[in-house]
């Protein structure tokens, strides 16, 4: 075997991985029935907070902090996304979903993921909705809740100290281990809503109770 042919099959391989990769996220940018992120509603906030100069770090840097800061934590069920930025109050689920429809208009493939673990303050278990997003040639955990009125939700106390977790995409976005224990993650390969997810809100809509 020549070394022409050597080094063409390498490339060829690689290009194979490349496009292999990108066909199997290809679907975490598409639009859906519940991540509907072509709304009116994500055009206007996003015309609102980016700029087309900005990097995409940036743009989601932006993004992240309004869907964790700028919608109020509440114990409310959303649909769809769109609907969560016309109520503008949103639960860990609605949160996530809002996050994950930004970042697949700005072309980054997300989808979405729970967190479980337990606040060592209560010694209380929680199941947790998050985001997921394939950033660098990896996916990485992303928490659009975890700030002093989700805290406060929890059953944790106001007057305990707490540092919110800073935005990066080097590394999962979560709440430091020293408030909670035993963390573990579940993924979902669904590029919309997990069925279990739209269950519990359709259970909350219908009757007021999680």
């Amino acid at each position: 075997m020549t070394k022409k042919l050597i080094l063409f099959m390498i490339i060829l391989a690689f290009w194979l991985i490349l496009f292999s990769q990108s066909s199997e996220h290809s679907k975490y940018l598409q639009a859906t029935k519940h991540l509907d992120f072509n709304s009116p509603e994500f055009t206007q906030v996003m015309s609102e907070l980016l700029k087309d100069d900005m990097s995409i770090e940036m743009k989601l840097k932006i993004v992240y902090y309004f869907t964790r800061d700028s919608l109020p934590f509440a114990s409310d069920a959303s649909l769809k996304a769109s609907e969560v930025l016309k109520k503008k109050k949103a639960l860990c689920y609605t949160k996530a979903m809002v996050y994950v429809s930004f970042c697949r208009r700005l072309g980054v493939p997300a989808k979405l993921a729970e967190m479980h673990f337990v606040m060592i303050a209560n010694n209380r278990k929680h199941l947790h909705g998050i985001a997921q997003v394939f950033y660098n040639g990896k996916w990485i955990y992303i928490d659009t809740v975890s700030n002093r009125d989700a805290l406060s939700y929890w059953g944790v106390d106001k007057s305990d100290p707490f540092q919110t977790p800073e935005f990066a995409l080097n590394d999962n976005v979560v709440v430091s281990d020293e408030y909670y224990k035993d963390l573990s993650f579940t993924d979902y390969e669904t590029n919309d809503v997990p069925k279990k997810w739209l269950e519990h809100m359709k259970k909350f809509l219908d009757t007021g109770k999680w």
